[in-house]
């Protein structure tokens, strides 16, 4: 196959195609129609001479030659757009952008509020819900439905980005009234009393499991498993259980909730609040815009 007659826009194409897993998708992603995704598939494999995708269960599935082709331009290729993304033009008190990002729960009123006083109406924004998996959190962002991802875990991915914002200890919330705990906690305590935990796991894990620092076996009574930290400090604030939570998100309610604030008796490790993104945005003037306005969001009211 000559390169000089080889039409670089099927790679484009295909690796749309790789990252959304479906020829709709990749169409709604480049804005085209989903038989242009076909014949322009079609026209690869031909120039090719290889058998990228097959049809099963009324969905595209992809081969390992098309698996292996993949690995061989992702890189090369996220380093023409990187490039190319790097010419746009951003003015941040004219641009019209809009930005998607996906942040834990606790972070959306202090970003919501925050953006709600930009002076330039054309910067517009989405919170998106956390994703629960680091898969889910990682094809957002390869398929750009996500802007940027802020989360406590390193998605393990090539082609994504990420900075440290800053790290948290992590502390025992309970409401004052709650008579069985003290103002501190033994660890026979820590095992025996009723607790609320965070539901999301990763890796088959808990939350939590992720940050003990100590390997020897811990029991818990969880009696309650809430869907994100904010709930799990609203039904601790409301009952006889305890959680866990950051110190400075257990500060920034313990008035408003009336809550104490213990140090757990096991070891747990800091939690890194990391700010993720495609390599592809790395040098993208919006984006580096984007990228130092959360800084400064977050890193104002920490």
């Amino acid at each position: 196959m000559s390169f000089d007659k080889f039409d670089l826009n099927l790679l484009k194409i295909f690796s749309k195609v790789m990252e959304t897993g479906s020829y709709v998708k990749a169409s709604e992603a480049l804005e085209i129609s989903p038989p242009a995704v076909s014949i322009a598939m079609k026209r690869l494999q031909t120039s090719l001479d290889k058998e990228f995708f097959v049809r099963g269960g009324g969905q595209i599935q992809s081969t390992a030659a098309a698996k292996a082709f993949y690995r061989n331009i992702r890189l090369e290729f996220l380093s023409i757009e990187k490039v190319i993304r790097s010419y746009g033009e951003f003015e941040p008190h004219s641009s019209k952008v809009h930005f998607t990002l996906s942040s834990p729960e606790e972070y959306n009123s202090t970003l919501l509020s925050a953006f709600a006083t930009e002076a330039n109406s054309g910067l517009t924004y989405s919170l998106k819900q956390q994703a629960s998996t680091d898969e889910e959190a990682i094809t957002s962002l390869r398929t750009r439905a996500t802007d940027l991802v802020i989360d406590s875990v390193m998605l393990a991915d090539s082609s994504i980005e990420s900075e440290l914002l800053f790290e948290d200890r992590i502390v025992i919330i309970a409401a004052n009234a709650n008579h069985t705990i003290g103002e501190s906690l033994t660890l026979e305590q820590y095992q025996q009393l009723p607790q609320s935990v965070l539901s999301m796991r990763r890796n088959g894990k808990l939350a939590l499991d992720m940050f003990r620092e100590d390997e020897f076996e811990i029991q818990r009574n969880i009696s309650h498993e809430a869907g994100s930290l904010m709930a799990n400090i609203l039904i601790v604030s409301q009952t006889m259980l305890f959680g866990h939570v950051p110190l400075r998100l257990a500060l920034r309610y313990q008035d408003q909730l009336s809550l104490k604030i213990i140090e757990p008796p096991i070891k747990l490790k800091s939690v890194p609040i990391i700010m993720q993104w495609h390599k592809s945005n790395s040098i993208d003037p919006s984006h580096i815009w984007l990228r130092n306005r959360i800084k400064q969001i977050l890193n104002s009211v920490n």
